[in-house]
């Protein structure tokens, strides 16, 4: 179990250990989308397999790896550093190349009860779309900004999708120009 696990220097906030469910049943929500100009096979594989590499695409995001040896999977621990705040993570779902979902449970950070995403990579076309899930129970100081959270959330996913594309990209990645199955 990952209580088990030393808390990391400087995690101090435990947050609720939360499953699927909470995605669906979370005092606070919210669904954002993307066109990523990609095969989801590719989309997905930048996605979950290095979480290093995330600073090279994802905005404010300082550093990132999977705890352990072997293939991440449901039950792998990551941890990230992004704008100065360290999460440690639990993968909840790890469906290649369709779903990617975590929960954190540790945070140097002190805003949350419970916070959880899930990451989904969908075939359109000759690329992919991401569907990205954001749920979270805030502390009551987090409260008053909920109303702005989903425009902050939501620029920072876009912010994050447009990286991802030229990320890809830059690896090359991206399916030129074709239609059909991706």
């Amino acid at each position: 179990m990952h209580s088990a696990l030393p808390t990391l220097p400087g995690v101090t906030n435990q947050l609720r250990e939360v499953g699927l469910e909470f995605l669906k049943d979370a005092p606070n929500s919210w669904d954002f989308e993307a066109e990523v100009h990609a095969p989801p096979k590719v989309v997905f594989a930048a996605i979950a397999a290095d979480p290093s590499t995330w600073t090279r695409w994802f905005p404010g995001l300082e550093r990132g790896s999977y705890e352990g040896d072997g293939e991440p999977g449901v039950g792998t621990r990551r941890e990230v550093s992004m704008d100065g705040v360290t999460y440690r993570e639990t993968m909840l779902a790890f469906d290649e190349p369709t779903r990617w979902a975590y929960r954190v449970d540790e945070s140097s950070g002190d805003m949350f009860h419970a916070l959880a995403e899930d990451w989904v990579v969908e075939p359109a076309g000759d690329h992919a779309v991401v569907r990205w899930t954001f749920a979270i129970d805030p502390k009551p100081e987090i409260v008053p900004l909920l109303g702005a959270l989903p425009e902050i959330v939501g620029k920072v996913f876009a912010d994050a999708m447009a990286g991802l594309n030229a990320y890809i990209e830059q690896q090359g990645g991206h399916q030129g120009g074709e239609h059909g199955a991706g």
